[in-house]
């Protein structure tokens, strides 16, 4: 399947894999809301997207906190 990985583009730490098989994509409030295939939620705070790369199916984002830490949400099915 062609669904998008996500990823966090941390400085010195490098890329962080944060989301897997995402198929939707929204920006709320200052945070990025995913939906997986399986209908699972994450949303994502202090982020801003970086790059899209439709051909690799990736998602790239940058942690506007600069602190290595990530505010991830996960809403249970």
């Amino acid at each position: 399947m062609c669904l998008l990985k996500v990823y966090v583009k941390e400085p010195d730490l490098g890329m962080k894999l944060v989301a897997r098989d995402v198929a939707f994509i929204f920006r709320e409030n200052g945070s990025i809301r995913m939906v997986d295939v399986e209908s699972k939620e994450k949303t994502i705070t202090g982020m801003e997207i970086l790059s899209i790369d439709a051909l690799n199916s990736i998602l790239i984002l940058k942690n506007l906190m600069n602190s290595g830490k990530n505010n991830i949400l996960e809403k249970p099915v």
